[in-house]
């Protein structure tokens, strides 16, 4: 079940990859991305797991930068938008990447689509260095309605596939096992407590 059902993400990305970067929400993704931008240096080595088309790493002035998606389209897309960037598709669960290799890793909009949270998590941990941060933003399990409005209205990618959003408690326990959490926002509201919020930030440091 787990492999057909990432073979299914996989085909459906495929098919959205050319027209991926056009239908995120622009205020969304921008309130997304500028949490994301303040935590990175422009020297650091970046990965960013479920890279999608590039649409957020093409807007991150960083001079190593690394992507992997489930979706080789998806993967051919991002290296027209990040031309200098290194882009392969890949496992979230299952990084090719060795030990203790980047200073960030982005997890953005992506844990919904993994049949392991917490295997993916660990990989994540696995090639960051010593105080590495990771990044993740995530829509909110207590909003799991949403999925049928985005469906039946068009709104934004529409994917059909994802499978439950992220309760906030259970993603902040998983951090606090092997991370010290730094940073908890809400999106796009920030004034609303991240519990509550449509959309969640964290970053942890290893």
């Amino acid at each position: 079940m787990t492999e057909e059902y990432k073979n299914k993400v996989k085909e459906r990305f495929d098919e959205l990859a050319q027209s991926y970067s056009n239908s995120a929400l622009g205020f969304i993704r921008d309130k997304r991305l500028n949490l994301i931008k303040k935590h990175i240096k422009k020297n650091d080595k970046i990965l960013e797991i479920g890279c999608g088309s590039g649409n957020l790493l093409r807007f991150i002035e960083c001079d190593n930068i690394y992507g992997l998606d489930i979706s080789s389209n998806m993967v051919k897309e991002a290296k027209k938008s990040v031309p200098n960037g290194n882009f392969i598709a890949g496992d979230a669960e299952n990084l090719p990447y060795e030990n203790n290799l980047f200073d960030k890793v982005i997890i953005s909009e992506v844990l919904y689509y993994l049949p392991d949270m917490e295997k993916a998590i660990s990989e994540a941990k696995r090639v960051l260095k010593k105080d590495g941060v990771i990044l993740i933003t995530t829509l909110n399990k207590k909003y799991n309605f949403v999925k049928t409005l985005v469906n039946l209205f068009k709104i934004g990618v529409h994917d059909n596939i994802s499978m439950s959003y992220v309760s906030f408690k259970k993603l902040r326990n998983l951090l606090e096992k092997d991370f010290k959490i730094e940073e908890i926002r809400a999106i796009p509201i920030k004034y609303i407590p991240a519990r509550f919020s449509l959309i969640f930030f964290m970053s942890a440091r290893k």
